[in-house]
């Protein structure tokens, strides 16, 4: 079905930059809004007080920012996310839950043997069974696991996810993935090993794209967003929203090529798009109905069954981090193990050629000076 059209003062978000700071509503006390100011102006050092306090932040001097903790770095949310999450298992009694699965057939035996489980049991010990192999699980099996069933989450016969265009590293949700008949319950399964792998303080092998992260959160997707989904289409974009539309040598309408299972069709992207052209005046509504189109729309009905999931299991006492989209991919899957070698081949990504020397002397810096932190060496885009 056709998207709905924007109106043009719906659309300043989605063209707006990431707030790179805390937004304090006007309609918060003065006294609240001057608080959060100073605790955003000094935020450096209040992180580095949280960081070395013993004492949870809840019942501390600071107890305040549990209300408004955008304030706090990623390290100190997550210490606040570990201690509520003991408090909310006080006095819980966990047990071994023996969990028996094939190694060639980890995803589909954990599956049948956990995809009924309740929330509370699945807050306890997962024990995990090799069958055929013998040994104890001490937590070098579990780990085993969460690495096996991490990267079989994404195996191409499941059809659930697909390499992001943009990179063909990151994954998003297949919009194909209907013709698997079991395709909303594996979802559901997915979202449990993840939530699970979380609760475990575990980290999962499984990076996602900008968009995909967003939807999680609940945050509006921004049309920068379609660079790591489609980069070439993304730059496409770039170009019609700076330079005229005369110059493209071409019509463009208000309709988008879809390719499913190979086959490619045209799609309205409002009613009768494909006969109304795309204008210096209208061109920023085309760009948000065509990322809208592309990174929403094919996933609507599986993230419109996924969040009513998580809206009923969602516990009414549990922490709220309001984490960015980085911050999310940090608590599910940790820094990237990458190494200079790995990262040094500009083909593997959309560098263009008269940067690629460049680009090479970049990834042979850190192996000149032996680094022992990769985590440090980033790049923004």
């Amino acid at each position: 079905a056709p998207l709905t059209p924007a109106t043009p003062s719906s659309l300043d978000p989605f063209f707006s930059r990431e707030p790179s700071s805390m937004h304090i509503s006007s309609s918060l006390p003065p006294d609240t809004q001057k608080f959060l100011r100073f605790a955003e102006t000094h935020r450096t050092v209040l992180n580095q007080i949280l960081r070395q306090s013993t004492t949870h932040l809840a019942d501390g001097p600071f107890a305040v920012l549990v209300d408004y903790i955008r304030v706090l770095d990623f390290d100190v949310k997550r210490k606040y996310f570990r201690q509520e999450l003991e408090r909310l298992d006080e006095g819980l009694r966990k047990e071994d839950m023996a969990v028996h699965v094939r190694r060639d057939h980890v995803f589909e035996d954990s599956y049948r043997e956990l995809h009924r489980k309740s929330p509370e049991e699945m807050k306890n010990r997962l024990y995990i069974v090799f069958e055929g192999e013998e040994g104890q699980d001490a937590g070098g099996l579990l780990r085993e696991w969460y690495m096996i069933i991490s990267r079989e989450m994404f195996n191409p016969m499941y059809a659930l996810f697909r390499t992001s265009p943009g990179d063909r590293v990151t994954y998003t949700i297949n919009p194909s993935s209907h013709c698997n008949p079991n395709h909303l319950s594996y979802f559901k399964f997915v979202g449990r090993i993840v939530a699970k792998a979380v609760y475990d303080n575990r980290l999962l092998e499984c990076y996602f794209t900008r968009s995909f992260y967003k939807h999680i959160l609940g945050k509006s997707v921004r049309y920068t967003d379609m660079e790591s989904e489609d980069y070439h289409f993304y730059q496409g974009l770039v170009y019609l929203l700076e330079n005229d539309v005369s110059t493209l040598g071409y019509d463009l309408t208000f309709s988008t090529e879809v390719q499913e299972f190979g086959v490619c069709e045209v799609r309205d992207l409002k009613p009768n798009g494909a006969n109304i052209l795309v204008t210096e005046e209208n061109k920023k509504e085309y760009v948000h109905l065509v990322c809208q189109m592309r990174m929403t729309g094919p996933i609507r009905s599986t993230w419109r069954c996924l969040e009513g999931v998580t809206k009923k299991k969602k516990h009414p006492q549990a922490p709220q981090l309001h984490l960015q989209r980085q911050e999310l991919e940090l608590l599910i899957s940790g820094l990237p193990t990458s190494t200079p070698i790995a990262t040094s081949n500009p083909n593997q990504y959309h560098i263009p050629v008269q940067l690629q020397s460049r680009y090479q002397w970049f990834w042979r810096t850190p192996a000149l000076l032996r680094t022992r932190r990769p985590g440090q060496v980033t790049c923004s885009s």
